[in-house]
């Protein structure tokens, strides 16, 4: 009896806590006017769907035990080169279309080169992220200081149109977390990630190549900050020097508050998925109660705590459980 306690209770700390504080987080959101309906609840998901793009890449990386900072600065970053080539640099030769395909591939080679620096020259991702993310956010001011507005509608089309009613944003969102559990649960890249981040050293004589699948996370983190970034420039129909800044602390929170271990090897993609939706609830039952923008920030700013504390408490629990 006692053992079967222990492994229920486990289940509830490394799998469903989350979906138990969204239930909670749900219940409380239906006592306010205007949120259970049908077109608030999509508004809810459509707004998620660029923080999950990014969330999903900093669980990757997470889970090799490293760090990305610079997402947020991809998030801006690419859709900025794309549309900069676009309407200035190569208007003739880069339609619209041609764009949109350009963006994910910009944030993919920008997610490989940090990594290549990173694990090739045994360098601190912390600090080569860090640089990354400045370089990137310089660039991107310097290239649109004032913002690019009135965006051809093809390059906005899937942030901003809908299929049978539902922002085509989060099919997207929903395609990329399905091919990420693919990856993750039913193919060998997924055990030797787990692997690595549980023990390197031990990964590599199981013949592992660990640098070349780290380096792989970094690009698909970059890749997959990018669809975000190309989701959110068509949802808001422009793309702004600020766009995603000071969000990598959201996307931490996010992942953290998923089960993410931020010592490696632990993780699930349904936890930081279910993260995401929290993150956009909390926000919306704000926007609707009419808080200020000043103590939004103070609220997020205990999210982040709650989720460090939440990381915290399961892997101590886990522990306590192996142990019994």
């Amino acid at each position: 009896m006692s053992a079967h306690v222990h492994r229920l209770s486990r289940l509830l700390f490394e799998r469903h806590l989350i979906w138990l504080l969204l239930a909670i987080l749900v219940l409380f959101g239906v006592s306010i006017r205007g949120f259970a309906t049908a077109q608030n609840l999509l508004n809810v998901m459509w707004a998620a769907a660029p923080l999950g793009c990014m969330v999903l890449g900093l669980f990757l990386v997470l889970l090799i035990k490293e760090v990305d900072l610079s997402l947020e600065s991809t998030f801006a970053f690419s859709p900025t080169l794309a549309i900069v080539a676009m309407l200035n640099w190569l208007p003739g030769l880069i339609p619209p279309i041609v764009a949109v395909i350009l963006t994910p591939l910009i944030g993919l080679c920008v997610g490989a080169l940090a990594g290549a620096f990173a694990v090739k020259l045994r360098v601190n991702a912390f600090l080569v992220t860090l640089a990354t993310l400045l370089l990137m956010r310089g660039a991107v001011v310097y290239l649109i200081p004032e913002g690019v507005y009135y965006l051809p509608p093809e390059y906005t089309y899937l942030g901003e149109q809908r299929w049978l009613g539902i922002p085509i944003a989060i099919f997207v969102w929903l395609l990329l977390y399905f091919i990420a559990w693919v990856i993750m649960e039913r193919h060998r890249i997924g055990k030797e990630i787990y692997a690595i981040g549980n023990n390197e050293e031990a990964a590599l004589l199981a013949g592992v190549k660990v640098q070349r699948t780290k380096i792989l996370c970094f690009a698909i983190a970059g890749f997959a900050a990018a669809v975000g970034g190309l989701l959110e420039v068509g949802r808001l129909q422009s793309v702004v020097a600020d766009l995603g800044e000071g969000s990598i602390l959201m996307v931490f929170a996010g992942t953290i508050l998923g089960g993410t271990s931020l010592s490696g090897g632990i993780g699930r993609l349904s936890g930081v998925f279910g993260a995401v939706i929290v993150i956009a609830i909390i926000e919306n039952i704000m926007n609707l109660i009419g808080i200020e923008p000043s103590i939004r920030q103070m609220v997020f700013g205990g999210v982040l705590l709650i989720a460090i504390y939440l990381a915290s408490l399961q892997d101590r629990f886990a522990t306590r459980v192996d142990k019994a």
